[in-house]
């Protein structure tokens, strides 16, 4: 990569000299080729919707070089294989992320989902976002990323970012001393006029396997308990037991 950027270089430095907006234009143009080339990219043939496709795409033209991005991986845990949206690997760092449409996500299975992923020690962190988040308030939701696990980012991302974010994060943030595993942002819903009729809510749920203190150690507990059950199982007897322990 050195190679090529002191060829780049090299080849408008004369130019650079004699006329310097257009070469400036075309040195820029060609930077952000080289960039562009070794910047993380995800298998778009593993990439299973349009959604996710929205969310990949913005996300990965900021995270830092040395990131690998992972499209649909396969974790195994103790009750079963789950497929990840996204997992991205960097350092030794595993941030997975997850992209949930209206029609396909049930919070509380979700929930127990997470849990068996985190216990299996392959994942550090997992962000979920709902779809129309991912659609209404993107720059928002990549934001909220970078504020918990800032390595992740290149140096260049808080100074683009400070211009497309809305005034209710950068309210919000300042606001917060510290934010918890579920973030709730509230935005006003205005016509075109800009009468106010309304609220529109992002919510971002972040759980973390060094968080011993999070509602996913009691269901892995309850879990690995009850080895041998898939999740579908685990739930109902859960929900059963803690129906029978309030008799």
């Amino acid at each position: 990569m050195v190679e090529k950027m002191k060829y780049i270089s090299d080849k408008y430095a004369l130019y650079l000299l004699t006329e310097p907006l257009k070469s400036y234009k075309m040195i820029e143009h060609s930077y952000q080729q080289l960039f562009e080339q070794f910047s993380p990219r995800a298998d778009r043939n593993k990439v299973e919707s349009p959604l996710e496709e929205l969310f990949i795409s913005n996300l990965e033209k900021y995270i830092t070089a040395t990131s690998t991005i992972y499209p649909q991986k396969e974790i195994q845990t103790v009750s079963g294989v789950f497929r990840l949206d996204f997992l991205i690997i960097y350092d030794d760092k595993k941030i997975a992320f997850e992209c949930d449409g209206k029609d396909y996500h049930d919070e509380w299975r979700d929930e127990w989902r997470d849990a068996l992923i985190l216990g299996s020690g392959e994942v550090d962190t997992i962000y979920r976002f709902k779809g129309r988040d991912i659609h209404t308030f993107l720059h928002d939701c990549i934001h909220l990323i970078y504020h918990y696990d800032k390595t992740l980012f290149s140096e260049r991302f808080p100074i683009i970012s400070e211009r497309l974010i809305s005034q209710e994060l950068k309210e919000y943030l300042n606001s917060s001393t510290r934010l918890g595993d579920r973030v709730y942002l509230h935005y006003k819903a205005k016509t075109e006029d800009g009468e106010h009729i309304g609220w529109l809510n992002l919510v971002m749920d972040r759980r973390n396997k060094k968080d011993k203190s999070g509602f996913w150690n009691k269901l892995y507990s309850f879990a690995k308990d009850n080895i041998g059950l898939g999740i579908d199982q685990l739930i109902v007897l859960y929900e059963k037991q803690s129906k029978e322990a309030f008799k």
